[in-house]
């Protein structure tokens, strides 16, 4: 079994919600895994910091996430568009003074008697062709659906989260509003089951596809609120969003462990609030520690940033013209709070097994120590940094934790880590 296998197997492990707590950008895709046990999700869902909107952002990240919806747009969607099904209807206007159509002489000499037509006009009847059919609503609600999910993402994710794969819904969904045909499509607030029906006994298969995704996509837009809680939350217990690379899903793999360490070994139990990695956030779980005091997890935020502490690095930086940088973002920034002080550790996850690779990695722990001087001024101890390495790596029986800056760890030593954790912050493992 390979390394990310395993690192999947424990993320996805049902007794925990931890595979919701990765990124939301374009760096993942939607992925299925084993159903996290109702009692864990409702709590989890119960616990999200900004109540019902962080939800349904979730729940909306990964339903557009669907490849489904992409290839849609890519594959089917402008071959469609030339191609709706429509049918022919009779209008019945004023024309004139040429001949088109079939003249309606009778309405026409009765015009006429009463003024109301000139001598050069005629009532006729005139064929015209109507896309108003039930297929063509389905596809026109999926394609009004999608562009408002993908416009609504961006907007609370920012540009930032949006991937390739939306950027392909965006346009082809863009591209089909402005199609002359399917403006012609009346809008509807939701497609009916006769519509749905219609669309799946279409000839052309895309009318088929379009019937499959609007009904996995309204199941979620429909109903009372009751209902599409419900819904969502059978969503979000069955599917995610999987980091791509190998470096993001051992950088969440190392989150997921750090909190089951916290809560396990170090003894502070669940977590009492959770929060989803998307732009402005802040901490992504708080736990209850003892004496009244709290511990605060940090995903991908620098120290800077979120705790307020100056970076020496970017002081050197704004010492000089010419060079720029952003502050430093340690993969997992833990923070136990007290009345009069905090503790901080910081977590890097280094996925590589290359010896040139790590001893740079080490050297880059050691730039944390130094750059962020001040937190070891505000509260000294060690280790102030702990590495993550995929395997092989660990402290040697002699070595004392206490006296290293940095501490090395591999990703199945739960043990050393929880040691480490809980040496800095001054929690005993029970």
């Amino acid at each position: 079994m390979t390394l990310r296998r395993l690192w999947r197997d424990f993320i996805c492990d049902p007794g925990r919600a931890g595979r919701h707590l990765g990124g939301l950008g374009g760096a993942s895709a939607a992925a299925s895994g084993p159903p996290i046990e109702p009692e864990v999700l409702a709590r989890f869902v119960e616990k999200l910091g900004r109540g019902p909107d962080a939800v349904e952002l979730l729940a909306d990240a990964i339903d557009l996430a669907h490849p489904g919806y992409e290839e849609f747009c890519h594959r089917h969607l402008v071959g469609l568009l030339d191609s709706l099904a429509n049918e022919t209807a009779v209008r019945q206007e004023v024309i004139g003074p040429a001949l088109r159509g079939a003249p309606r002489w009778d309405l026409t000499a009765v015009a006429r008697c009463s003024g109301r037509l000139r001598r050069d006009q005629f009532v006729a009847r005139l064929p015209t062709r109507s896309f108003a059919l039930p297929e063509n609503m389905v596809v026109r609600w999926l394609v009004g659906s999608l562009s408002r999910g993908v416009a609504s993402l961006e907007r609370r994710l920012g540009s930032s989260g949006i991937a390739t794969r939306h950027e392909v819904i965006r346009r082809a969904c863009a591209n089909a509003l402005g199609h002359e045909w399917f403006r012609a499509v009346p809008e509807v607030a939701a497609p009916s089951a006769s519509m749905l029906l219609a669309a799946a006994r279409q000839r052309l298969p895309a009318y088929r596809v379009a019937a499959t995704l609007a009904a996995r996509r309204a199941a979620r837009e429909s109903g009372g609120r009751a209902a599409r809680h419900l819904r969502t939350l059978d969503l979000l217990a069955a599917e995610w969003l999987e980091p791509v690379s190998d470096d993001e899903i051992f950088e969440l793999y190392t989150l997921t462990l750090v909190l089951d360490v916290l809560e396990h070994e170090l003894g502070l139990g669940a977590p009492v609030e959770f929060g989803l990695a998307v732009s402005g956030r802040d901490h992504v779980a708080r736990f209850r520690a003892p004496s009244d005091e709290e511990v605060l997890v940090f995903f991908d935020q620098s120290p800077a940033s979120v705790l307020g502490v100056p970076s020496r690095y970017l002081g050197l930086l704004d010492a000089h013209e010419g060079v720029s940088g952003s502050p430093r973002r340690p993969d997992v920034t833990v923070v136990r709070v007290g009345r009069a002080h905090r503790v901080v550790a910081l977590v890097e996850a280094k996925q590589s097994a290359d010896a040139g690779y790590m001893s740079d990695s080490v050297y880059k722990a050691m730039g944390y120590v130094h750059d962020f001087q001040a937190l070891w001024d505000e509260a000294p101890g060690n280790p102030k940094v702990v590495v993550l390495f995929p395997e092989r790596v660990s402290p040697r029986l002699a070595a004392d934790l206490r006296a290293l800056e940095v501490a090395l760890v591999h990703s199945f030593d739960r043990p050393v880590l929880a040691r480490a954790i809980g040496t800095r912050l001054g929690l005993e493992i029970t």
